[in-house]
């Protein structure tokens, strides 16, 4: 089988879709998969061990003010497209998924005058070069992990003036997504509630709704056997999404006894500006550090140190730190929100209502005041973990994907 791998931002270290990408790609061709793969900025790790890889390019400037992008990128803007991305970039639009699938359209146009593939699988973008690609004859996928409406409506949830809803409405190309979802041969997600999800937000039939659970790198992400640290929690996720809740984990914060602490991984200031803003407000200064973005290496040992990983979330499509954190032997405190309420069960950690900092309170301190349960806890998540969500087995589901497509595709034609 030959697969085509298409992802607008393949770095594993800027989103989900860059880390799925990678493991994807990799676990692919461990199966015998050939893979190819046309990719974005920022480029992922070193593909080309098990995939050929076609590097796009894109100017990436949607949060750079006009007289601070750099020269070397205002001397590439005359191209038509690097001219499409500076132009509706001024007008607060993101046009990242658009021009990509245009640039991989025109690119797939060249190379099927060499090669052939069995099907194209798109991540998380539904541009509408996708659409075009439909007319090459090859059956055309995309794995959404949750629609663009879920963060479009958490944004407007938390905007205050007219201008920040414009703006908002204007960022998220919902139009586009609707359009294009609607003409893939097959929708991939990552949980039962998304095909929910996705009903309702493009009313897509649920027969074209393929759920297979994201993948994880268990091998990589275990216990280290590093000491635990006392009454230390742990937040992983970006910080400016509104849907991951994290002023709800705040003022938890602020009620749990003063020697507790909270650790977040992400970009902070001058990149990210939210979570600092929130520690300001709450008062939290020496007791929240945020650590900037980490190498895998250095995750893991964070997730193995800290005594709780917290997710406050109002929605997840999948919910990979909570995955990971059981997979290093650390019990959860979560929301049940999305498909958080499949990745963890009362055996892994413990589930409370969202938008509630009494109930995240209360979860901490049962297990920051019960060692065994935490051990408990950690132990059957690690297992839970390997059995569900380890990356052969989502490769291998979503092979099925693919011949299913393939078979249904080459019957209609």
């Amino acid at each position: 089988m030959k697969v085509l791998l298409l992802c607008y931002r393949g770095n594993p270290y800027c989103g989900g879709q860059g880390i799925y990408l990678y493991h994807l790609s990799k676990e692919l061709a461990r199966l015998g998969v050939e893979v190819d793969v046309i990719v974005g900025p920022p480029y992922p790790e070193p593909l080309e061990d098990w995939a050929a890889v076609y590097k796009l390019d894109n100017l990436n400037i949607w949060s750079i003010r006009t007289s601070h992008i750099p020269y070397e990128k205002l001397v590439r803007v005359y191209s038509p497209l690097n001219f499409a991305d500076y132009f509706l970039t001024r007008f607060h639009i993101f046009p990242e998924m658009e021009t990509f699938s245009i640039r991989a359209f025109a690119l797939l146009k060249e190379l099927l005058k060499t090669k052939r593939y069995d099907i194209i699988h798109d991540v998380n973008s539904l541009g509408w070069g996708m659409a075009l690609m439909k007319g090459f004859g090859i059956p055309v996928v995309s794995t959404i992990h949750h629609p663009l409406t879920q963060d479009m409506q958490a944004d407007l949830g938390v905007d205050k003036s007219f201008w920040e809803k414009m703006t908002t409405i204007l960022f998220y190309p919902i139009q586009m997504q609707r359009f294009v979802i609607r003409r893939m041969d097959r929708v991939i997600t990552s949980s039962i509630d998304g095909i929910s999800e996705l009903r309702r937000a493009f009313g897509l039939d649920e027969h074209r709704i393929s759920v297979v659970y994201n993948g994880m790198d268990v091998e990589a992400f275990r216990n280290t056997g590093e000491p635990r640290e006392d009454r230390s929690l742990l937040f992983v996720g970006n910080t400016e999404d509104h849907k991951k809740g994290l002023t709800y984990l705040l003022e938890a914060m602020t009620m749990l006894p003063e020697d507790v602490t909270l650790t977040i991984v992400d970009d902070g200031p001058p990149k990210k500006l939210n979570a600092a803003n929130l520690i300001e407000r709450f008062r939290l200064a020496t007791r929240v550090t945020i650590t900037g973005k980490l190498d895998m290496a250095s995750l893991v040992s964070l997730y193995s140190r800290k005594t709780v990983l917290v997710m406050s979330s109002l929605h997840e499509g999948f919910g990979l730190p909570a995955a990971e954190a059981m997979a290093c032997e650390t019990p959860v405190v979560v929301t049940r929100a999305g498909a958080l309420t499949e990745v963890v069960d009362d055996r892994s950690g413990i589930l409370v209502e969202m938008r509630n900092p009494a109930a995240l309170r209360d979860a901490v301190m049962k297990l920051l005041e019960d060692p065994g349960l935490r051990r408990e806890m950690g132990a059957y998540g690690r297992t839970r973990a390997v059995e569900n969500f380890a990356w052969p087995s989502a490769a291998r589901n979503t092979m099925k994907v693919y011949e299913s497509v393939i078979q249904s595709y080459r019957s209609r034609s």
